[in-house]
C-alpha cells in the first residue's frame, strides 16, 4: 500500500511540474515586489478617497493624495512587468541549462569514444603516448564539464522553483514560445511611454507641488520672502525635472538598443543553426556513402547540438530583453505575451 501511495505521489509531482511559459509568467502578480506594490496601491487609493471625502482637506492634501495613488498604480504596473521579465529569464535559464547538460553528456560520450579509439590506435602502433594522453585529458575535461553543467541546471531549477513556489521538472517544461515573440516597439513609442515611469513621475509630482505652492501664495497674507522662496523652489524643481527627463530618455534608448541587439543576435543564431543542420545532413550522406567514420559523424551531431544551444540562448535573451524593455519604459508589447503585463 505504501508503495502504491509513493508511486501515486510521484505521478502527481510529475504532473504538477508540467509548466508552460505562460503558466510561469502568470505568477508575476504573486511575486513579493508586485504584492507589496499592490498593497501600496490599495492604501493610497483608500487615503485618496478619505481625503476627497474630507470637507476640511486643503488643496495640497487632495493633490498629494491623488499623486500617491497615481504613483502607486504606475509602480504596480512596473513591478509586475519586472516580475514577468525575471520569470522569463529564469524559465529560459532552466531550458538552456537543461540543454547544456545534454550537450555536456553527449560531449563526454564522444570524448570517451575518442579515448577508446586512442587506446586501440596506441595498441596497434598508429598513435603515440602523447595522443593517448591528450584523449584522456579530453575525456577528463568532458566529465568535469558534465558535472559543471549538472550544477548549473540544479541552480537554475532551484531559482525558478523559488520564484513560482512549485516543483519544476526540466523534462516537462515546454519550449520557449518564440512563435509569439513580440515585435520590437518603435523607438518613439518607447520614448513616449518612458515619460510615465515611476522615477520620472515622482519628479513631475514634485514639480506639480512646487507649482501649486507658488499659486497658493498671495501678497495679502504671504511675505515677499516666502513668495520668492517658493518661486526659487519651483525653478530648481523645473531644472531637476528637465534633467530627469533627459536621463529617462537615455535609459529608454539603451533598453531599446539592447533589445534590438538581442533580436539581431537571434537572427544570426537562426542562420548559424540552419547552416549547422545543413552541414549535419551533408555529413549523414557522407556516412551513408562510407566516406567518413561514425565518430566523425557524431562530432557533426555534437556541433549541431551546440548550434541548438546557442540558438536557445539567443531566443531566451531576445524574450527577456523585450520584457526588460517593457518593464523599464512601460511600453506595451504586441501579441499574447505582451498582454500578460496588463493582467
Amino acid at each position: 500500500m505504501k508503495k502504491i501511495l509513493f508511486t501515486l505521489g510521484l505521478v502527481v509531482a510529475h504532473t504538477a511540474a508540467a509548466l508552460s511559459f505562460s503558466d510561469v509568467l502568470s505568477a508575476a502578480p504573486s511575486r513579493p515586489d508586485a504584492v507589496s506594490a499592490q498593497l501600496r496601491l490599495i492604501n493610497a487609493e483608500s487615503t485618496m478617497l478619505r481625503t476627497e471625502a474630507d470637507p476640511l482637506a486643503l488643496r495640497i492634501d487632495r493633490l498629494q493624495a491623488g499623486q500617491a495613488a497615481e504613483l502607486a498604480g504606475v509602480e504596480l504596473r512596473q513591478a509586475r512587468l519586472t516580475a514577468i521579465a525575471d520569470l522569463a529569464e529564469a524559465y529560459g535559464n532552466v531550458l538552456v541549462a537543461h540543454l547544456g547538460q545534454q550537450l555536456a553528456a553527449d560531449g563526454l560520450d564522444l570524448a570517451q569514444s575518442g579515448l577508446q579509439i586512442a587506446e586501440i590506435r596506441f595498441a596497434n602502433g598508429s598513435a603515440t603516448q602523447l595522443d593517448l594522453r591528450d584523449a584522456q585529458v579530453a575525456a577528463d575535461e568532458a566529465a568535469a564539464g558534465l558535472q559543471t553543467a549538472g550544477s548549473a541546471l540544479r541552480l537554475a531549477v532551484s531559482n525558478l522553483e523559488g520564484m513560482i513556489g512549485e516543483t519544476v521538472d526540466p523534462e516537462q517544461l515546454e519550449p520557449l514560445p518564440v512563435g509569439q515573440l513580440p515585435a520590437l516597439p518603435d523607438l518613439d513609442a518607447v520614448l513616449s511611454a518612458a515619460l510615465s515611469v515611476p522615477q520620472l513621475l515622482q519628479v513631475e509630482h514634485g514639480l506639480e507641488l512646487a507649482t501649486a505652492a507658488v499659486e497658493m501664495l498671495d501678497p495679502s497674507y504671504a511675505s515677499a520672502a516666502q513668495i520668492e522662496n517658493a518661486r526659487t523652489q519651483l525653478e530648481t524643481t523645473e531644472q531637476l525635472a528637465s534633467e530627469a527627463r533627459r536621463g529617462i530618455q537615455r535609459m529608454a534608448r539603451n533598453l531599446h538598443l539592447t533589445a534590438q541587439n538581442a533580436l539581431t543576435s537571434l537572427e544570426v543564431e537562426r542562420d548559424a543553426h540552419a547552416n549547422a543542420a545543413e552541414r549535419h545532413e551533408f555529413e549523414r550522406q557522407r556516412l551513408d556513402g562510407g566516406l567518413i567514420s561514425e565518430i566523425a559523424f557524431r562530432q557533426s551531431a555534437l556541433q549541431l547540438r551546440q548550434a541548438e544551444l546557442s540558438l536557445l540562448q539567443a531566443e531566451s535573451a531576445a524574450l527577456t530583453e523585450l520584457f526588460r524593455l517593457s518593464a523599464g519604459s512601460l511600453v506595451g508589447l504586441s501579441g499574447p505575451l505582451g498582454q500578460l503585463g496588463d493582467r
